[in-house]
């Protein structure tokens, strides 16, 4: 089968895209024929080689975790699925080397759920990683309910631009950072004020909005300083929900009695099934999506370290 995949850990230019076999799967999962995949952050931590301390890799290795296809072969204990149905999921594991970036990748039955006609494999593979982040994020641990407030990093990026229409579906408000080009994008998806972080300084800022902080901080963000400025702009009592870190050592955090996690995506079919439905009737805008082809997965890596996309990019697997 065609596939993107490297052999070892680096930048993005040790992706190669060649022939791999057809992986094979266990009696809990099926093998989906992959029609589009997406680019998420985590995708290139883990070529990079950070994170071993979580997650273990098998050389070579085919990144992605987001798949939209067609089931091709189902296991022998699973129930409810045949040949043909048309899905999208998380393929996560704990242990890669099979993933998405490629013709067929096997996944949990658990881990999918059925693809609407009313939306493309294109807009599906967007889904799953960052659907599933923000809403356990922001509902889950963050618990967050009507006139509660959330301020949100890197509001047109993937995480973003589904965690702002599910923290207005929750009926919050929300404050997100974005660059003078993606202001409007973000206010498209429902953000109340917008930072520009390269014209002033987000928490000094924010704090002229809330002075007592925000009830939830989802930070995605890395840097010096970053995970500390996090917990001082969470109001006493309130969460921080990191999505690349673990949060900071300070002494603050038990003293506030703020509630500080490293969150890791988790797999569930059920959940996206309950989040496709919201994208499917209208209650949760779609992020925007820039398309590709699977052999552009070296350039599309490059964009997303970049850090200027909006949306997902999104990798078309079947020609």
């Amino acid at each position: 089968m065609k596939a993107v995949y490297y052999q070892q850990h680096g930048t993005a230019d040790v992706l190669e895209v060649g022939e791999r076999p057809v992986p094979e799967i266990q009696p809990h999962q099926v093998l989906v024929q992959v029609v589009s995949t997406s680019v998420n952050p985590i995708d290139r931590r883990l070529r990079n080689g950070e994170l071993t301390e979580y997650i273990t890799r098998t050389f070579p290795v085919v990144p992605g975790w987001d798949l939209a296809g067609r089931i091709v072969k189902v296991g022998s204990a699973v129930e409810g699925w045949q040949q043909g149905d048309e899905v999208l999921g998380l393929a996560f594991t704990w242990s890669i080397q099979h993933g998405s970036y490629a013709e067929y990748c096997p996944i949990d039955a658990t881990s999918i759920t059925r693809k609407p006609a009313e939306i493309s494999f294109d807009q599906a593979a967007a889904l799953p990683l960052v659907s599933l982040t923000a809403w356990q994020a922001l509902s889950e641990f963050g618990r967050l309910s009507a006139g509660q407030t959330v301020f949100i990093q890197a509001g047109a990026g993937g995480v973003g631009s589904v965690a702002i229409p599910m923290a207005k579906h929750l009926g919050a408000k929300v404050y997100t950072t974005a660059s003078t080009k993606n202001h409007e994008y973000v206010k498209s998806l429902g953000a109340d004020e917008v930072i520009n972080y390269r014209n002033e300084d987000y928490e000094t800022a924010l704090r002229a909005f809330e002075p007592a902080g925000v009830d939830l901080v989802l930070e995605s963000l890395l840097g010096e300083g970053i995970a500390e400025a996090a917990i001082r702009l969470a109001k006493t009592g309130g969460a921080v929900a990191y999505m690349n870190n673990e949060p900071p050592e300070i002494g603050e955090i038990e003293q506030r009695d703020i509630r500080a996690e490293f969150l890791h995506h988790r797999p569930d079919g059920e959940m996206l099934t309950m989040l496709v439905g919201l994208f499917q009737a209208g209650k949760l805008a779609l992020p925007r999506i820039q398309v590709r082809p699977l052999e552009e997965a070296q350039d599309a890596h490059h964009a997303s370290e970049a850090g200027h996309t909006q949306g997902k990019v999104v990798l078309r697997v079947e020609s």
